[in-house]
């Protein structure tokens, strides 16, 4: 069984130690020289910093220290892990992967298997190399095509325009630096300009929720309240009726007095009640958590000793000297990065495979396969707050699905209204989600998958530590590799 996998960050390189342990022939494909997506050093930009907690960026059977770490040390584990479990044999390394169409043959799209059409990355004068798959597991990522607002008087600003992908060392010094979004990268970007540039301000329309790195005054770590089940039990209720534990049905006048209390301690943990009203966000949680990101450590100081100048406004146009913003004010600058997300397209797929819906949104099943398509799916696009569990219990689901083991085969049909009903919570519970953020709902979407796959979803020997310690981590799923143990 050949497969071929799009991608050699952490989605496939998991994918790609998953299938060869499951008897699939291999090969990856990566337009970088390296294993690990953006945190090689040709897709990394500078300060860029893991946000995950002891314990949390690791793979189940290889076990990681790393606790809040830079690039270099993360790029290492990863390389690491592919090289221990042979990963590192199966990748060419600078290909990029330009086309995936389905063989033609009788039946639905895919089911005679895929021809996949390469080349030298950069190299748009070279002709496609083609090879026929049986299976394609696509984990191409959903931060590498940049997404720019028009915005009118582009050609009048005479300073730089990056997005925040583009962003490398010596960029922000002795500049004056505006960052222009509210997510997890705009506030990395703005505090790592702070102590270089000349000036530094961040442009949001609206203010996220952040994460501290410790909750409960300060005093524990997140993940010991967010990433477990009694945590996870505070959350408007998952769309899978089968995975809805008892624990979910907690009153909801209890659920409003818990979050209240949360909300207030989130913001004095981060720093945020000392900033003024308007730098805090509107509204209570556990509202947009899908969106949050871990806090960057300095953030809220910076901006209370006034090296960064954070506004709340949209922004309307280029000037001359920077932009305008919708408030009417403008702001100088000669370095403008838009950390304004990326498009979750996929240029190299034929049209016969559709994967967006009317709205954008993408439409997959589980978030893994889209409908009526075969011996196709996508790592990495199920997306939770520990995505390096969330790739890897995906890598085995597919994988499964593509030796025909997991415990319910649905149609097609089946599968449609299923992922109508899944979009449809997603939008009145974690709205923008784009249809694959699944956000703080990490162990509810291992037990849908394990439950797919007919194995158990408690993971510790008692209740206990099955409620009350962290469940949402890559160590509590080893094992899962052993082909036995699809079954």
């Amino acid at each position: 069984m050949r497969a071929c996998v799009v991608g050699a960050g952490p989605g496939g390189i998991v994918t790609a130690k998953v299938l060869l342990e499951n008897g699939f022939d291999v090969t990856v494909f990566d337009k970088y020289r390296q294993v690990g997506g953006i945190w090689s050093s040709e897709g990394c930009y500078d300060g860029l910093a893991n946000q995950s907690a002891l314990r949390l960026f690791e793979f189940a059977d290889l076990p990681n220290r790393l606790h809040f770490a830079g690039a270099a040390d993360t790029q290492r584990y990863l390389e690491n892990y592919a090289r221990t479990f042979s990963v590192l044999d199966c990748v060419r390394p600078g290909t990029e992967v330009i086309s995936v169409r389905p063989v033609d043959g009788p039946g639905r799209v895919g089911a005679s298997g895929w021809s996949v059409g390469s080349r030298p990355a950069g190299d748009k004068a070279a002709d496609l190399h083609r090879e026929t798959f049986d299976y394609v597991a696509v984990a191409s990522g959903a931060h590498h095509h940049a997404q720019l607002p028009e915005l009118p008087g582009r050609e009048s600003f005479r300073g730089t325009v990056l997005h925040s992908s583009e962003v490398r060392a010596g960029t922000f010094a002795g500049r004056r630096v505006v960052v222009v979004g509210g997510g997890k990268s705009a506030l990395d970007l703005v505090t790592r300009a702070a102590p270089d540039a000349a000036s530094a301000t961040i442009v949001q329309r609206k203010v996220n929720w952040m994460i501290p790195e410790r909750l409960l005054l300060g005093l524990v770590g997140y993940k010991w309240i967010l990433f477990t089940r009694l945590g996870e039990a505070l959350l408007p209720r998952y769309h899978d009726p089968a995975c809805v534990p008892p624990i979910d049905r907690i009153d909801e006048r209890v659920k409003r007095a818990l979050w209240w209390l949360i909300t207030r301690d989130m913001l004095f943990s981060a720093g945020l009640y000392r900033l003024p009203r308007q730098l805090r966000p509107a509204h209570a949680l556990p509202f947009h958590l899908a969106h949050a990101g871990v806090m960057p450590r300095g953030y809220a100081r910076a901006v209370r000793r006034g090296l960064i100048a954070a506004k709340v406004s949209a922004v309307e146009a280029y000037t001359d000297e920077g932009l305008r913003l919708a408030t009417g004010e403008e702001v100088a600058a000669d370095v403008i990065v838009f950390a304004t997300g990326h498009h979750r397209v996929f240029p190299f797929l034929d049209p016969s495979v559709r994967v967006h819906d009317a709205d954008g949104r993408l439409r997959l099943y589980r978030g893994i396969v889209p409908p009526g398509t075969d011996r196709l799916g996508f790592v990495g696009f199920r997306q939770v707050f520990n995505n390096i569990m969330g790739v890897e219990l995906t890598a085995h689901w597919l994988t499964s699905h593509f030796r025909a083991t997991l415990r319910t085969a649905p149609g097609e049909q089946e599968m449609q209204e299923d992922t109508d009903a899944r979009l449809a919570w997603q939008e009145q519970v974690l709205p923008g989600s784009g249809g694959y953020d699944f956000g703080p709902y990490d162990i509810h979407c291992a037990d849908e998958l394990l439950h797919d796959m007919g194995l158990p979803s408690r993971r510790a020997g008692n209740l206990l530590v099955e409620y009350l310690l962290p469940g949402g981590v890559a160590h509590r799923y080893a094992g899962l590799n052993r082909p036995s143990s699809t079954k």
